[in-house]
């Protein structure tokens, strides 16, 4: 009961945050000037009576409150509405771009933070020797990438040396290749990307793995069950390392929906049609629809994010299952 209740709680926080954060979407297209139509006035062989018609027949013309109950209407009937830019339904774009998202913030996620922790326990156990100097230098360089210098990196590298694909999904030309040869294709097409989107991960993680790790290894609980005479694998796994995931396990709601719903620039750099790609194209050709859908998409990322880190802080931690029962 108590794992329904969270679950409840998780939804009614989604459903608050996408109305509040669509809401200022449609406040925000009222102020800038312009919308969709707006650079089809310029076109003489689209009158101008034209352009009004459609922005009546899709309520642009109204204030940006009739439009948000217009949309919310349409919401409780699960439909986001139309995209104007690629004249699709909104659902079925949003659904799709997530799930090409999620082919590069999965691996991105599984090994930024396998790596970070895995590198920020060795350099809080190798101290201050060559290996812990050598660790502490890679972070730091790493941290200081931003993702937009990573991708152009990446992507002068591959048209160098013809060795990746220079973006895209797939470069197969056949209609239905067989399952071998479009994995491998796939896995071309992401390698570029996955480890630009893992770099950044990796190092913030090992940066909190090794704080934490390090306070642990001197901590008192430590040195007495050293004096119990316990082993030092069951010292390093039971007794320093998993209390050691507990700051990485608060960040990585946030991070994790921060990641899959923010990799924009990378998407843009190699053309990955993901929710980030969509969410640029929502934004520059003003589509209003398509933007609030995106944010719906984003929100739900977070939420679902925040509660897949409640849960392994809780599996981790016995300290933190009170959680369930004080926070419902």
């Amino acid at each position: 009961m108590q794992i329904i209740g969270l679950l409840l709680k998780r939804a009614a926080q989604f459903i608050l945050i996408s109305l509040l954060l669509a809401f200022a979407t449609f406040w925000l297209s009222c102020v800038i000037p312009g919308d969709f139509f707006s650079t089809q006035i310029l076109d003489s062989s689209i009158r101008a009576e034209t352009v009004e018609q459609l922005r009546h027949k899709y309520g642009l013309d109204q204030p940006a409150a009739i439009q948000f109950m217009s949309w919310l209407r349409n919401l409780l009937r699960l439909d986001l509405g139309q995209s104007l830019f690629y004249q699709r339904p909104v659902t079925q774009i949003v659904m799709e771009s997530l799930a090409r998202t999620l082919w590069m913030g999965i691996p991105a996620l599984i090994l930024g933070f396998g790596g970070g922790i895995g590198f920020g326990t060795l350099r809080a156990l190798a101290g201050k020797n060559a290996l812990g100097r050598l660790l502490d230098v890679l972070s730091t360089v790493a941290l200081s990438l931003p993702s937009l210098l990573l991708g152009l990196t990446a992507l002068l590298f591959a048209a160098q040396t013809q060795w990746f694909p220079l973006g895209g999904m797939s470069s197969l030309e056949t209609p239905d290749p067989g399952a071998w040869q479009w994995t491998i294709d796939r896995i071309r097409h992401l390698l570029l990307p996955v480890a630009c989107l893992t770099i950044p991960i990796l190092a913030y993680v090992e940066r909190i793995q090794f704080s934490s790790a390090q306070s642990a290894t001197g901590a008192i609980y430590v040195r007495f069950a050293r004096s119990r005479g316990l082993s030092g694998r069951r010292i390093f796994l039971q007794y320093i390392l998993r209390p050691a995931l507990n700051p990485v396990l608060s960040v990585s709601g946030p991070m994790m929906g921060g990641i899959l719903s923010g990799s924009l620039i990378l998407e843009v750099i190699f053309s990955w049609p993901g929710l980030g790609h969509i969410t640029y194209d929502a934004l520059f050709n003003s589509d209003l629809f398509l933007l609030a859908g995106c944010i719906i998409g984003s929100s739900f990322l977070l939420i679902t994010g925040n509660l897949l880190a409640d849960f392994a802080l809780a599996a981790i931690d016995p300290r933190t299952r009170s959680f369930f029962r004080k926070g419902l």
